[in-house]
């Protein structure tokens, strides 16, 4: 687990900061935090593991719609999971999501969906379709003890879940590098449901 010391508080109300608000502290965890995956010497032995841990949890949930993350910076490939996931049942539907102005909106997704490249160059489906996810596995840069998440520092998951309801189960699914003690949480960050690397559940 990496340790990291908290940002100091910040001054005054959220509404007062630039809209685009960047901490400084968080931009330096992120980089860290990424280089430490991409530097994983082991990776293919500790995806392995991730993906079985996360398709075992899977089989014990009981949600026909699942929202996932397409990989992308080095993030663990959870498309053949999700496929199975899908084949053990032709009621179950999976998505992906996709950037809808300020917020995510998640469009269906099986083996064999075109996929067009979206902002950041993460890849999409080609479709205008949408699913609201009952469950949602969500990548981190970073989770913490607590459960909360460092993401790519766009908010758009944070923005979303709040607006959503009912609130979807959330995993975040990361790599044992991403663990760090505390990301100073704000009052905008949520905290997940579950947390899950290639070591463990909490």
């Amino acid at each position: 687990m990496i340790e990291m010391k908290a940002s100091p508080p910040e001054s005054g109300p959220p509404a007062a900061r630039p809209k685009r608000y960047v901490d400084p502290l968080r931009a330096q965890w992120r980089r860290e935090l990424r280089a430490a995956r991409d530097a994983l010497a082991d990776r293919t032995q500790r995806e392995t593991q991730l993906l079985a841990r996360v398709e075992q949890w899977l089989q014990s949930v009981d949600v026909s719609r699942l929202g996932f993350f397409w990989p992308t910076r080095a993030e663990p490939d959870l498309s053949a999971l999700v496929g199975r996931w899908l084949q053990a049942h032709p009621s179950r539907i999976a998505a992906l999501p996709v950037i809808d102005g300020e917020l995510l909106r998640f469009a269906p997704w099986s083996p064999g969906t075109a996929l067009v490249s979206g902002p950041f160059d993460v890849q999409i489906p080609d479709t205008e379709q949408r699913i609201d996810p009952q469950l949602l596995l969500i990548p981190c840069v970073g989770i913490d003890r607590l459960r909360y998440r460092l993401g790519y520092g766009g908010g758009y998951y944070d923005r979303t879940l709040a607006a959503m309801s009912p609130r979807p189960i959330t995993v975040g699914v990361g790599f044992d590098c991403a663990r760090i003690e505390t990301i100073d949480p704000k009052p905008h960050d949520l905290k997940l449901d579950v947390a899950m690397t290639e070591s463990g559940a909490w």
